[in-house]
């Protein structure tokens, strides 16, 4: 029994330098696959540009044009409309507050916000 416990700590020792030593060495960096990549062809993405949103009071309207000024808290914005927003124009009148999802100058959607009185209104029509 004496002699079994410095031949086991002679065996953890010498269990430890093997252990050690076989962490030093590095194996060789694997090879990457090559990829097919012509010189000049590959372009970076360009990034989409996000919509934003505006809030303001309309000030100007032109149906015909499709052109919409507002003005809010961060100063007077004019908007062109697409087609399919040019149909909501028609709802609008000066004076309305909308909230305009927009792409720089381009009008995306036009959303009149849901005000008290509108939201009354609306619970009176309701059918129960």
């Amino acid at each position: 029994m004496r002699k079994a416990f410095p031949v086991l700590a002679a065996a953890a020792f010498a269990l430890s330098i093997v252990a050690g030593g076989c962490a030093m060495d590095k194996s060789p960096p694997q090879p990457q696959p090559a990829k097919n990549v012509i010189a000049g062809t590959a372009k970076k993405a360009a990034p989409k540009p996000r919509a934003k949103l505006f809030t303001g009071t309309i000030e100007d309207l032109d149906e015909a044009a499709g052109t919409l000024t507002l003005k809010g808290p961060k100063g007077e914005m004019r908007f062109q409309t697409r087609e399919k927003v040019k149909e909501q124009l028609g709802e609008l009148e000066i004076g309305d507050k909308v909230i305009v999802k927009h792409d720089g100058k381009t009008a995306l959607s036009i959303v009149k916000p849901r005000t008290s009185k509108t939201a009354l209104a609306w619970n009176q029509n309701e059918v129960l």
